[in-house]
Formats: C-alpha cells, structure tokens, sequence
C-alpha cells in the first residue's frame, strides 16, 4: 500500500503553510535558501551597552522542561535546559564569541595557555572567586573534576562521557591553590572545552553527592546569580542576583525560568507571562506572534541541529541494513518543510552534525541515504530477513515477530508528535510498523531516551562550544569495557573507526585537517544512520524589544547573563 505525500501533512496548519514554502527539490530555490542561510549573522542578542541598562528587574525565561538532575557531568544533567540554568549561577572557564575564538572567563580563569608541545595547560585562577558556601574555588576543585571525569573513582558515577579527559595524566598544584598544570598524554586540540562547567569537589568526590547533590536542587553556587529556589508546583526554578559576587554586577534582580509545553510558550509570551523564549520551528506559535507590536525576532545562525535517533542496540535496530532502510524511507525534505517552511526559514536540504553552517568546511555528507528511495529501502530490508507475506500489512522475519518500531515523542511539542506521525506513514510504505507514543516532556528523557527505551527519537542536540570532539560522547563507542555503558550516546551504537577519527579530530590543530575530519566522521554515522540529521534547528528567539543581551548567541555558546537586563526607561 503507498500512501502520497500528501497524506504526511496531518496538521491542517502545516498543510496549509506548506503550499506557500520553497520546495528543497527545485535546485534554484536551494540555492536561494543557501544563499540566506550563508548571509546570516552569527548571533542576534538584540544587544545594548551595560550602562544603556536599568539596574533591577525580572526576566521572565521560557524553558521546555522542568529538569530535574543539574549536575552535567552525570549522563542525566546532559540538556541544553539544564545548561541555561547552570551557566548563570556556576563557573566556567572558558567564554567564546560568535566566531568560535575563545578566551578565559577570569571571572574565575584569570590566565591560561598550552605549551608548544600541547603537552601541558597552564590556568592562573582568579583568588576572589569563592563558593556560595565561603569556601574558595582552588585547583581541588578543577582536579576533582578531572578524576571524577576521567571515570577513575571507585563505585558507580554515571559521567556524562570521558571527553577532553581522557587525555589528562595528572593535574598538578602550581605555586599556590589558584594555579594548577593539566600533564597531557596527548595534545588535546580542544583544550578550552575542559571545565565547563566546574563544581564543588566535594560533589564530583562523593558517589552519592554527585548522583544527588544537585538533583532538584543547586546548594552551592559560584556565578552572578544564586540563591536557586525550585517551585514544583509552578515548575519554575529562580536564581537571585549574587550580592557577593565579584565581577561586573548583574543587571538583573532575578531570572524566572519557566518551564511550559512548547506549544504553549507563545501564547504565554502575548499574555505577558513570559519575556522571551525559543520559537525555533512552532508555526502555531510563530502566527500568534508574528505581527505583535514592541517583540524583537533574532535571526541568526544557531549551535544545534534536529534528528531522528535510532536505538541501535533494540533488536529490530542492530542490522544496519534496517537502520539504512529507514534513512531511505523518510522523506527529509517533507519533514524539513514542515518544520521550517511554517516560520519562514531557509530550507536547504543540508545540515551537518559536527559543523554548522556558519563554520570553516561545512558540507553535507548525506550521499544516497539522504534521498528518498522506497524501492532500495525494501531491498535492504529483504536482505536482513524483513519480508512481506502475502496478505500481510506488515514485515515479519523467520520467527514470525512483526518489524513494530516504538516512536516516543514528548506530548508537549506539537511538531515531535507530527513528526512521528508522519513517519509512521513514511515507514508504512515499506511495510515498516511504527507505533507512536506520546510520552510525557519531563519523562521523555530519564524514562525512555536514557534508559534506551524506544527504537525512534526526534530531538535536538546543541553545541556547548565551537568545538566538535566533545561529541564523541554522544556518537562514541561505550566507556566501559563491558560495552553497556553508552554515556551520552542515546543511539547505543557506534564503531571503532568512528571513535579513534573524534580522537584524531581531538588533537588536530590544523583549520583544513580539522574540517576533513569531522566530515569524516559525519559522513560515517550516516553510512551507520546512527542517527538521521532533518536540517539545522533556526536561530529564532522572540523576546520583548527592552530586553538585551539575550536571544540567540550562536557559536558563542553561552550567554554573559551579568549583562542580560532592560534598557533604561527615556
């Protein structure tokens, strides 16, 4: 049974909006998106100059999720929502701008640097950064990090991945507490990356503080904000201007992070009951907010892309024949429009998961598995013991057990679901059975993604640094021996080959060299469909038009959340 096109597009609102959107398939209007998509800026954060802003105030920050696990070294902290959270009341070392160059955050790194060799960093600590607690942030701390990081602590710490490192034999005190030397094995390339961010040593030391210190709850801090209190009723987490803190003074009073349904952060944000939050590809949204007065829309290059994760190490997966098939039967360009062409985005057909468009040789990498071809989709099914029966609506193999694909998505995101739903007729048409399930926001994650509970995923992944390497933590091999141990890598799949080229990209300080590599690897975990890119996610943020320094920051990574704040009243 074939099912047309046409018949994906469920929502009324997205069929409509289609009609009006470029088609990827026409090469002249590819080349139009190309040419939008390049002349982009790197970040949009609607910015204004320190002393253009009012002291005081709230900032009212939409999140999709109320997290729960905020220390992002354990594999469940692992989200950008987290992330937006930390960043603002825990130290880092290194802050980057638009272009990807680097520096230190001397808020707490007031010097650092590599020898010539790459053999050893250097760090030079700022001695008036302090704990919440009175204790002062030392080289113990970063140390800690380092051992607990490395994976080298007795009893079971679920780390995020060993990433950056792995590369460390020993962290040495220097003269003093604040200046500390990493002795490398190997040069890591992507040094700056180390440290972000940094907690307590006494919650990377303890088994049980590191798996609970900071799960729903945030006891100590070290940022411009502090002070975190978490309503679980409103689902809102709070940070406080940090009245001892040492650099530049915030701005801002407080930051109200409030997490709500994406669907429902637009409706939210014309109600007055939230000051910014990422549009990103809500087209409901995007039409209820499109034509209000006093909003400001940023347009600019983001640090992340969307995709469909394939559970490799589910049965029905582990062929890679299966996992290719289901490559060919989604039809990308659909899925693509649908998403973008509802928010008035360029739609290229391309997107990389290492490289952003905005970066030194990106370049798709998706050959044949990035087209659609249902006739050679059902030959490789065929060849891995798939077959149709006559008579049969769907395959089975020789034991009689039907090709069901489970497709989790999160109940609060229309597009997630639409997105499912539309697969699930793509993958009918190769006889593939998907059952959708809506699962809910907070739950998607810790019960299902994690946990490898599903065969299919549609999410987003966003770079925390201009650099590439460190995701080898979600595309690597297991960090343990055993090989049960996946870290980050929600696929649980990968191949030897894949990990020792992000080793290579690791140490590669040569701009060329670097680039080739990573398409490399891009181009591998499409040949394994560990995952199935669907485009670049938009730098599109809507925020009132008084509020600064805040939107999309691109390769940036990271907001300066000391100079977030509202302009000056005339």
């Amino acid at each position: 049974m074939r099912i047309g096109k046409a018949r994906y597009l469920a929502p009324v609102a997205a069929m409509v909006l289609l009609a009006s959107a470029c088609a990827t398939g026409d090469d002249s209007n590819q080349d139009d998106a190309r040419e939008e998509q390049a002349s982009l800026p790197g970040e949009d954060l609607n910015p204004a100059d320190r002393d253009d802003l009012q002291d005081g105030g709230d900032f009212v920050w939409a999140l999709s999720e109320y997290e729960q696990q905020h220390n992002m070294h354990h594999v469940n902290g692992n989200k950008g929502d987290v992330r937006r959270v930390i960043a603002a009341v825990m130290p880092s070392a290194s802050r980057y701008d638009a272009e990807g160059g680097f520096a230190p955050n001397e808020n707490y790194v007031l010097e650092y640097g590599v020898s010539e060799d790459g053999l050893e960093v250097d760090y030079t600590l700022n001695p008036d950064a302090v704990w919440s607690d009175g204790n002062p942030i030392t080289w113990e701390d970063y140390e800690a990090t380092v051992i607990t990081r490395k994976g080298e602590r007795d009893g079971d710490f679920e780390i995020l991945s060993t990433v950056g490192y792995e590369w460390i034999d020993e962290v040495v005190q220097g003269d003093d507490e604040y200046s500390f030397t990493l002795k490398m094995n190997e040069p890591f390339g992507e040094w700056p990356t180390l440290f972000s961010p940094v907690y307590p040593k006494e919650y990377m030391e303890d088994e049980e503080l590191f798996a609970e210190g900071y799960d729903k709850d945030i006891p100590v801090t070290a940022g411009p904000f502090g002070d975190v209190e978490f309503d679980d009723v409103a689902s809102r987490i709070t940070v406080h201007k940090n009245e001892d803190w040492w650099g530049e003074e915030a701005k801002l009073d407080r930051i109200i992070f409030s997490a709500l349904d994406t669907s429902a952060q637009a409706g939210a944000f014309a109600n007055g009951e939230v000051d910014g939050f990422y549009l990103g590809y809500d087209a409901a949204g995007y039409e209820r907010v499109k034509d209000m007065d006093d909003t400001y829309f940023t347009r600019a290059v983001n640090h992340g892309h969307r995709f469909t994760a394939l559970n490799g190490s589910s049965p029905r997966l582990e062929d890679k024949r299966v996992r290719q098939a289901i490559a060919l039967s989604m039809d990308r360009d659909t899925l693509a429009n649908v998403a973008l062409g509802a928010v008035d985005w360029p739609i290229t057909g391309e997107v990389n998961r290492l490289l952003r468009s905005s970066q030194h040789g990106y370049q798709d990498n998706s050959g044949d598995l990035g087209d659609r071809d249902l006739e050679r989709a059902a030959e490789l099914l065929d060849e891995a013991g798939w077959t149709l029966e006559d008579g049969d609506e769907f395959r089975t193999n020789e034991d009689g057990e039907t090709l069901t694909l489970a497709y989790v998505a999160s109940e609060g995101m229309d597009l997630a679901v639409d997105e499912a739903e539309m697969a699930q007729q793509m993958l009918a048409e190769v006889n593939i059975e998907v059952d959708v399930q809506q699962v809910p926001a907070n739950a998607l994650f810790s019960e299902y993604v994690t946990p490898g509970n599903y065969e299919m995923v549609t999410y987003v992944l966003v770079g925390t640094s201009p650099y590439s390497s460190s995701t080898k933590g979600n595309y690597g091999m297991p960090l343990d021996e055993d090989g049960e141990d996946w870290g980050a890598n929600n696929s649980k799949h990968s191949t030897q080959e894949i990990s020792d080229l992000f080793d290579d990209l690791a140490v590669e300080t040569d701009p060329d060299r670097y680039a080739e590599i990573a398409n490399e690897i891009d181009a591998l975990l499409w040949e394994e469909v560990v995952t199935i890119p669907l485009f670049e996610r938009p730098g599109f943020y809507v925020l009132k038009d008084n509020l600064h320094n805040w939107g999309e920051y691109g390769l940036a990574a990271d907001y300066v959340y000391e100079d977030i704040g509202w302009a000056k009243e005339d």
